[in-house]
């Protein structure tokens, strides 16, 4: 009976072991990188339109950009471009008292469609001393590639400006989260699934993994 007992308790202890956040992971483009400025400047400059950063933003850019192939070209020129101004300052500290708490941290980007977009990213992830944080960098071809790493790499928290993303790995993973800088969802200006955890910066990164600690 005591063995029995004792059994149950490993096991109870086993399984908390196994909820516990491990592994977090974070898309670069949108999360990480700041890519809106250089869209805005860059639409300004090829079509001479003028567009506040947050109407370029992942989920709504299709209602004020419709035209798929101007989209398609200066995300083209966005993928291959060496972003170096994170998009929030505290980002660099968070990574840092993550990494100190022996998070596992994973970047999976959909940068790999190319080779010069893989470099252009590397480019920056070196210029702004990012590799240092993350145990593993995945640069993925497409959306779908994406949801399957997250998913099959085990990561319990991921973080991606994209809601595309966060259906795919919602009840997939522990707590996907929508990372929305613009603070879209509170406005009103996207609606998002219910079930969607959403925040707008790395301090909320770093309360929410507090409060799953």
């Amino acid at each position: 009976m005591k063995n029995s007992k004792k059994l149950k308790v490993i096991f109870i202890i086993e399984r908390i072991l196994e909820m516990q956040i491990k592994k977090i992971g974070f898309d670069l483009d949108g999360v990480i990188l700041d890519n809106t400025t250089f869209k805005k400047e860059n639409y300004k400059k090829v079509y001479n339109l003028d567009f506040d950063n947050w109407q370029l933003s992942a989920n709504i850019i299709d209602e004020f950009v419709p035209d798929r192939e101007m989209r398609r070209k200066i995300g083209t020129l966005a993928s291959a471009r060496n972003f170096t101004k994170l998009l929030d300052e505290n980002c660099i500290e968070t990574l840092n008292d993550l990494n100190k708490k022996n998070y596992e941290l994973y970047i999976v980007s959909r940068r790999g469609l190319s080779d010069n977009g893989q470099k252009a990213a590397w480019k920056s992830i070196n210029e702004l001393e990012l590799g240092k944080y993350f145990k593993e960098i995945i640069f993925c071809e497409n959306e779908k590639e994406k949801i399957e790493t997250i998913i099959n790499k085990g990561i319990d928290i991921f973080f991606d400006d994209r809601m595309g993303v966060i259906e795919g790995i919602l009840g997939k993973i522990s707590i996907p989260v929508l990372f929305d800088s613009f603070d879209l969802v509170a406005k009103s200006i996207i609606k998002v699934n219910d079930d969607f955890k959403v925040i707008k910066n790395f301090k909320e990164i770093g309360d929410l993994i507090k409060e799953n600690e």
